[in-house]
């Protein structure tokens, strides 16, 4: 009898902390993902990039990158200074912060070379994005440079 009552102790005790582990998970107590979604306003405005790139990204999904340097899609060999037009939509990797996919076509290339990249929020969470205070973004860098850390300009 003995043995059945500390077995069951062990049992309801194990499952209450793994109900307790779940919950903080859930709740993003542990350091995991917020769990509140982007939304377009938290993205919708002008980015100025600490290097001289700007993004605006507007409604209806339309984005406009202008100045940024060391994208490997601009014209040449080598990566250079990037400007275009394109279209974003809000997504997230699941190993990164939310964002929004973003397409560019370069100026001045033929209309099949296309470039695209994840622009990432980062900061406080989507509290923060109404303000812009904390939150800054990058994009997603895959050639191992520094990244030009983004901030979104105030609003009239």
């Amino acid at each position: 009898m003995r043995d059945y009552n500390l077995a069951r102790a062990v049992t309801i005790t194990l499952g209450v902390l793994l109900g307790l582990l779940l919950s903080a998970l859930a709740f993003g107590l542990l350091g995991g993902r917020p769990s509140s979604q982007l939304t377009e306003a938290d993205v919708i405005g002008t980015w100025q990039g600490d290097r001289g790139a700007r993004l605006e990204v507007t409604t209806g999904g339309r984005a406009r990158l202008s100045d940024a340097s060391g994208w490997k899609c601009a014209r040449g060999e080598q990566p250079g200074v990037f400007t275009g037009d394109g279209r974003w939509t809000i997504g997230q990797l699941s190993d990164e912060d939310p964002g929004i996919r973003v397409e560019f076509r370069s100026e001045g290339t033929p209309a099949v070379q296309e470039c695209h990249d994840w622009f990432l929020l980062h900061g406080t969470g989507r509290e923060a994005a109404a303000g812009g205070d904390e939150v800054w973004a990058t994009f997603l860098s895959r050639d191992g440079s520094a990244a030009e850390r983004f901030r979104r300009a105030p609003t009239g």
